[in-house]
């Protein structure tokens, strides 16, 4: 009986010694915070707690993947899945194929069924605030990037910029760089996007105050650079005097690649958003004469990380957080994103 009791003793010492030891290798095994080296020219908004979460967490991020943009979003979630793996934490990419809202909710309800620990996810409108509220109150955290699902939603917190604000912002440059008159069109990703709405309407609010200012069209191109690029061969078509062109969401370098097969570099002004491989490309070369850059790796990476540490740490974000963003021009783009 005694050597039984011993022999149980030294067998609960061995696994709880074992147990300790794994459980601290396990631990070290991360990349300490302060140790991370982000990708270069990236600037980290936000780096994880220390800790290793106590049971396996498991958070989505829900996106569209259509168009360069979402692959420089990918980037940015894939990064924080790669810091956090070791941190015990899965991170999981959903695409979704266009900007149909049925498709996001339909991935949503996936998520809510799976019942993840949480979700980052690209807003869209107003139609997936049934979706983000239910969501929470099924206890999966929702985080959104880029554009809110509503103003009134009870999503945790938001990433990206006033969309609004960058509007008027571009608004103004495109007008500028016209000398203040003639003829302009604006391509949008989609009117059901909220996003690309406020860019829109920022932009007209401006611009509209300028009778000597004449709006020809606004023309969906679903983010599609190839679409942008055709609706932009029909504008210069129709309108042999158009002298600018605001594209508010994704596939910019289409409408600049236009322009330039037009011969028509400098004469048409562009003014866009995002320093993409490919915008950044026409930047150099005057097809577009302003881009606006919203940080669409941080809008795929902050959220991700800020919801682990804050179903680790419980450490809540801010509700709102803009990303400013700069603007490139011919002229300084080879100080702002040196080759």
């Amino acid at each position: 009986m005694v050597k039984t009791k011993l022999f149980l003793s030294a067998m609960l010492g061995i696994f709880f010694c074992t147990t300790v030891f794994i459980g601290l290798a396990f631990a070290a095994d991360f990349v300490p915070a302060a140790e991370i080296e982000p990708p270069p020219g990236v600037s980290l908004y936000v780096l994880p707690v220390d800790q290793v979460a106590e049971k396996p967490l498991r958070i989505a991020t829900i996106m569209v993947q259509n168009n360069p943009f979402g692959m420089a979003v990918m980037k940015g979630t894939l990064f924080a899945k790669e810091i956090l793996k070791d941190r015990n934490c899965r991170v999981d990419w959903i695409s979704v194929p266009d900007f149909d809202p049925k498709k996001f909710e339909d991935a949503m309800q996936n998520v809510i069924t799976a019942q993840y620990d949480a979700v980052t996810l690209f807003g869209l409108s107003e139609a997936l605030q049934p979706v983000v509220d239910k969501a929470m109150d099924a206890g999966v955290l929702v985080y959104t990037f880029n554009t809110e699902p509503g103003m009134n939603s009870k999503r945790v917190a938001y990433w990206g910029q006033d969309g609004y604000a960058g509007g008027q912002k571009c608004g103004q440059l495109l007008m500028d760089a016209m000398g203040g008159e003639g003829k302009y069109a604006i391509i949008t990703g989609s009117f059901n996007v909220l996003g690309h709405e406020l860019r829109r309407k920022g932009a007209r609010d401006v611009i509209d105050k300028n009778p000597k200012m004449i709006l020809v069209g606004e023309f969906e191109n679903q983010d599609k650079a190839e679409e942008a690029y055709n609706i932009t061969q029909n504008l210069i078509t129709s309108h042999p005097d158009l002298k600018g062109i605001y594209v508010t969401a994704g596939g910019p370098f289409g409408a600049a690649k236009a322009i330039k097969d037009a011969g028509l570099t400098g004469k048409v002004k562009l003014v866009c958003h995002d320093w993409m491989e490919e915008t950044v490309a026409y930047i150099r070369s005057g097809e577009i004469t302003a881009c606006l850059d919203q940080d669409p790796f941080n809008q795929g990476y902050a959220p991700v990380v800020s919801a682990f540490n804050q179903l680790v740490a419980g450490i809540v974000p801010k509700e709102i957080n803009w990303f400013e963003g700069d603007v490139a021009t011919p002229e300084n783009v080879d100080e702002k994103i040196p080759e």
